[in-house]
């Protein structure tokens, strides 16, 4: 037989995740009438919450739910580092869930789904939603959320979701200028074909300075894996020649293209000059090194636990959408 699940009460009681959670968590906080039907249900299906140590169903389980799409990206494992550090000075355990990626919009409405039943079952008493591949059913579901929710590293058009992040599209746009005032005219930005809020909002910034300028902008889509990156470069390089200069989402992606670049005879930065975006360790370890955005992932993860651990303990916040400093820090690959 299989375990009944959180999602299963609320399907049975015709009522949201977000609901079957409060009637758990915060019984008060939820109508008589709605609670005693939800409470006949998980007595019926006989639902048992997974909840903590602690988790009597009033109690504090002081443990945050940590949400990523996967572990293996540098700038991820940065921003756990610092939300880590920051929950453990706030006397906060982590407990991490990772979606992992999904082909289409139908798998990741499952995904999402099953995923937040399983924030809600685990009783955490708040969340860091890390992943930047956000759509409008995540969102609805981060509002719909019982406990205080802060994107991290990402951001929504939604006043009503606290924040922590660059401001992706102003330092696209000024990292653009700043080329464009240096005399470079032939400037390309390089993104993922799949759909990242933060590439987005890049992509936005620099758009504008090109349209600023009266330059033609060029957007490059490549499939983000590093192999078949390479054969994109390749092939772009052979038929089109390199740009002037190459912006470029990601760091591994840049170094990719420093190296499919120097293949094909092309200098750096003399005849291309090639921009990152996040200054990860890869841009210490490119030859030559990477100019970078310097994005203060440590500092995000940090900030976003901090104000995180604020809305969880005061319920509310002045400022509750935050953007870190960022500068650019310049290397080799660009002249």
């Amino acid at each position: 037989m299989n375990q009944i699940k959180i999602y299963d009460v609320a399907g049975a009681a015709g009522v949201s995740l977000a609901t079957v959670s409060r009637v758990l968590n915060h019984p008060e906080k939820v109508k008589p009438a709605t609670r005693e039907k939800i409470e006949r249900i998980i007595k019926e299906l006989g639902y048992k919450p997974n909840l903590n140590a602690k988790g009597l169903a009033s109690s504090k389980s002081t443990t945050v739910a940590v949400v990523v799409p996967e572990i293996a990206r540098s700038s991820i494992a940065e921003i756990v580092n610092g939300i880590s550090d920051c929950a453990k000075r706030r006397g906060y355990l982590l407990r991490l869930f990772v979606t992992g990626k999904f082909t289409n919009a139908e798998e990741a409405q499952a995904v999402d789904h099953e995923l937040w039943g399983e924030v809600y079952a685990s009783g955490v008493d708040g969340v860091l939603y890390i992943n930047d591949e956000m759509t409008i059913e995540n969102e609805k579901s981060i509002l719909e959320c019982s406990v205080p929710v802060v994107l991290t590293n990402i951001s929504s058009s939604s006043n009503d979701l606290p924040m922590v992040s660059l401001d992706y599209k102003k330092a696209a746009h000024e990292i653009t200028k700043e080329m464009i005032k240096r005399g470079n005219k032939n400037i390309w930005l390089i993104k993922t074909i799949r759909t990242y809020v933060v590439n987005n909002l890049k992509e936005e910034g620099y758009l504008e300075a090109m349209k600023e300028a009266g330059l033609k902008p060029r957007v490059i889509e490549v499939p983000g894996k590093t192999e078949l990156n390479e054969l994109e470069y390749d092939k772009l390089i052979k038929e089109e020649g390199a740009p002037e200069v190459a912006i470029v989402v990601r760091d591994s992606m840049a170094v990719s293209l420093i190296n499919v670049a120097r293949l094909n005879h092309v200098n750096i930065p003399q005849d291309m000059q090639v921009i990152g975006f996040q200054n990860t360790r890869y841009a210490e370890l490119s030859r030559p090194k990477l100019t970078c955005i310097n994005t203060p992932i440590y500092e995000i993860g940090e900030k976003a636990m901090d104000l995180l651990t604020n809305l969880m303990e005061t319920g509310n916040v002045e400022n509750a959408k935050q953007y870190v400093k960022y500068d650019i820090v310049w290397r080799d690959s660009t002249k």
